[in-house]
């Protein structure tokens, strides 16, 4: 991986400075605290934000990258559902090679430092990111755990489970998680125009930020850093969200020698699990994200519009969502409290991992051609039945 260390620290330098402010009467928006006043208001608090789709590329585009291999490893390929064609594209070599795909990642720690809230324009608060990037890197994302398909990381085991009967014959077949490169920590400021706070009952304070806000810095981050093309970047904000609690993106980017590379990264949220529930704790947002970056990296495979699982919840609905994202039938709808986070242990740490489907439960597969005939991963029976779909 390639940085640009003097431009880095020069552009970097400029997002700490925060911004200019031009001489003006007007005043700056009164922006008072929100009370959340038990567990859960502050439960509500979290899955109202929810995980948001960002940005998308064509399918033309992403299948010429897989052809030149610019980027870091990806495969096409499709499923069928009452007669319509349904082309995907996901990270990794095709796993009928047997190959094992190394995917590099770097984390970008934000530091998120609100300022001039309240009636008083007197309550600033400053998030620091070092907690939940060591909880991070330590976790069962990059380091491998027990499952009940093996042994591995997450999203390696996860893959393996969905792609097991369709992979080489002797199951080499890998898509594996460096351990990651972590950047220095860069200083956001946020404002009332762009950002708010809360606190809960017992006195723990959290932030929020506008998504546009987030994603403006996010890019304006990358475009000051020379990374190679194979190596995805994280951003990751400790007890801040971004009117969200994750989100994966994908964007063309222009290079230097006129051609374009195909861009993609992942936004996170790190909750401390002391302060909130299982559901939203640690690194179950994270785990969310990296999976469905690992089944639809460009955000562009559609699937029929599938209802939130399961049938047999009166909350059940539609949920106008036609994209193979993997972490949203069970996490991000009405039905969420269903399928809680499964806890998986290392180092003495426990690590919440948020329930995801197997891309055959989008496929309406009779059985799952995934092992053992999973349709759900870690655990694999929270769902023995595909999709529902709406008309």
């Amino acid at each position: 991986m390639r940085m640009m260390p003097l431009l880095l620290a020069i552009g970097l330098a400029a997002i700490q400075a925060g911004p200019v402010l031009a001489v003006t009467d007007k005043k700056p928006p009164v922006k008072q605290v929100e009370r959340l006043s038990d567990q859960a208001a502050q439960d509500l608090h979290f899955k109202a934000l929810g995980f948001k789709k960002r940005g998308g590329i064509d399918k033309d585009t992403t299948d010429r990258d897989e052809a030149v291999g610019q980027g870091f490893p990806h495969f096409a390929s499709s499923f069928s559902v009452g007669g319509n064609n349904y082309p995907f594209t996901m990270v990794g070599y095709r796993p009928q090679s047997g190959r094992t795909a190394t995917i590099h990642t770097v984390i970008i720690p934000l530091r998120m430092n609100f300022n001039a809230f309240g009636v008083n324009f007197d309550i600033s608060k400053s998030f620091d990111p070092a907690a939940a990037v060591a909880n991070m890197v330590n976790s069962p994302l990059y380091r491998p755990a027990n499952y009940p398909s093996g042994y591995g990381q997450f999203g390696d085991q996860m893959q393996r489970a969905a792609f097991w009967n369709r992979m080489d014959a002797g199951h080499n077949w890998h898509v594996l998680m460096a351990t990651p490169a972590v950047a220095p920590t860069v200083d956001i400021y946020v404002t009332p125009e762009t950002g708010s706070l809360s606190q809960d009952a017992a006195g723990n304070t959290f932030g929020n930020v506008l998504i546009d806000f987030m994603d403006s810095q996010a890019r304006t981050i990358l475009q000051l850093m020379d990374l190679d093309s194979d190596v995805v970047p994280i951003f990751v904000t400790s007890g801040v969200t971004a009117e969200a609690l994750g989100y994966h993106t994908a964007y063309p980017v222009g290079t230097k020698n006129g051609s374009s590379k195909l861009q993609t990264y992942v936004y996170t949220s790190w909750l401390d699990p002391t302060q909130v529930s299982p559901l939203f704790a640690d690194v179950s947002t994270f785990n969310h994200e990296l999976a469905e970056w690992l089944n639809d990296p460009f955000v562009n495979n559609i699937v029929p519009n599938w209802a939130y699982p399961p049938a047999s919840d009166p909350a059940a609905s539609c949920s106008g969502n036609p994209y193979l994202e993997v972490g949203d039938p069970q996490g991000n709808g009405p039905t969420f409290r269903d399928f809680p986070t499964v806890p998986v242990t290392l180092g003495g740490v426990t690590y919440h991992l948020q329930q995801l489907v197997l891309w055959q439960w989008f496929a309406d597969e009779v059985p799952s051609s995934a092992y053992g005939g999973w349709y759900t991963f870690p655990a694999p029976n929270s769902l023995k039945q595909p999709a529902f779909y709406c008309n």
